[in-house]
């Protein structure tokens, strides 16, 4: 009777066991999955924070516009003109346009969605260039070419202004019609007018001393047009001075004596007697700014050919002929220099 209690004691235990077993099994396998689900709860979260992070940032973006406004040129003879017309979806913010890359000319697009100009034709084979920009910053180009016989001369001349080997400033300006004339100035000194000499003439061409010292130099061209096109040009240089060169014959007419001068010093002495050159070049520990030098001639004709230049790079010529009636001399070139004056 024991030995049966005790067994149904013990399968009771088993079977209480059993369950308990079973109990934690699904109590675990609920704890896992509410994890689990938590973890995809939030996941989803972050991934809608993030997505409409990504959306507003793409909604600040600025939207340019991509479509090209449309744009035509017809010439009209009778006025010497071409009209623009321009459509576009998106409002003008303006338009540029030039005629053969010269420069830019730009109008207000008022921010309208269609826009009529007038501009002058030129004459003769002309390119167009045009640009739209729209409010959005998006761009249109578009070229055309005319051709006109009875077109405006709305080209201004052109001014170049050079300076010389000779240290002197050539103005030269050209136009393709005509020129009418030119004028410069230096600094707020009294104007100079050069006109063209002949009617149609192309090109004006003047060169000029430039003063000592810093300089500013106004030139203004001036084409033949009805319209009177106008270019003006401003150019800042440095006034040089050529070196002074004296001389005299000396020893009954049998030398040439010379003495050359200039501010701010004398580099080199060349000459040439009777097909015979002399050079002499001066190191700057030794520059002065007066140098005085002796050339015994030849018997009979004598011919020199001088060339002075000064630190500055710049040169005065002398060339002479004269005759040394003694029978003396010969090509000995002396040169000595001066004490330098500061």
């Amino acid at each position: 009777m024991n030995q049966i209690l005790e067994y149904g004691t013990e399968k009771n235990n088993k079977e209480k066991k059993t369950g308990g077993q079973i109990a934690d099994r699904i109590i675990r396998f609920l704890a896992i999955f509410l994890m689990i689900f938590a973890v995809f709860l939030i996941g989803s979260g972050l991934f809608s924070i993030v997505k409409n992070k990504k959306d507003s940032d793409k909604s600040n973006i600025p939207v340019v516009s991509t479509t090209d406004a449309e744009i035509s040129a017809e010439i009209d003879e009778s006025k010497k003109q071409v009209e623009i017309n321009i459509t576009s979806e998106v409002e003008i913010s303006k338009v540029t346009y030039n005629w053969n890359t010269e420069t830019d000319l730009t109008i207000d697009g008022e921010n309208k969605t269609e826009f009529t100009k007038l501009i002058d034709l030129p004459s003769g084979t002309n390119k167009l260039k045009i640009r739209v920009t729209d409010v959005e910053g998006h761009e249109t180009d578009k070229d055309f070419t005319f051709e006109s016989v009875e077109g405006a001369d709305i080209i201004t001349p052109n001014i170049t202004l050079t300076v010389t080997e000779d240290k002197k400033l050539l103005i030269t300006a050209t136009d393709e019609t005509a020129m009418a004339y030119i004028t410069y100035r230096w600094q707020d000194d009294e104007e100079v007018t050069i006109k063209a000499e002949e009617d149609g003439q192309k090109e004006i061409s003047e060169e000029i001393d430039i003063p000592i010292g810093k300089n500013t130099v106004t030139v203004i061209a001036v084409d033949a047009s009805d319209k009177h096109n106008t270019k003006t040009e401003t150019k800042s240089l440095l006034g040089v001075t050529k070196p002074e060169i004296y001389y005299s014959l000396i020893d009954n007419d049998s030398t040439l004596s010379f003495t050359v001068k200039h501010e701010n010093g004398i580099k080199k002495i060349y000459y040439i007697l009777n097909g015979k050159p002399f050079e002499q070049t001066f190191e700057e520990s030794n520059i002065s700014n007066e140098i005085e030098f002796i050339v015994p001639l030849d018997p009979g004709y004598n011919l020199i050919d001088l060339k002075v230049t000064s630190v500055d790079n710049v040169v005065a010529d002398f060339y002479g002929e004269c005759t040394n009636p003694n029978g003396q001399g010969g090509n000995s070139g002396n040169v000595e220099n001066t004490d330098r004056v500061d």
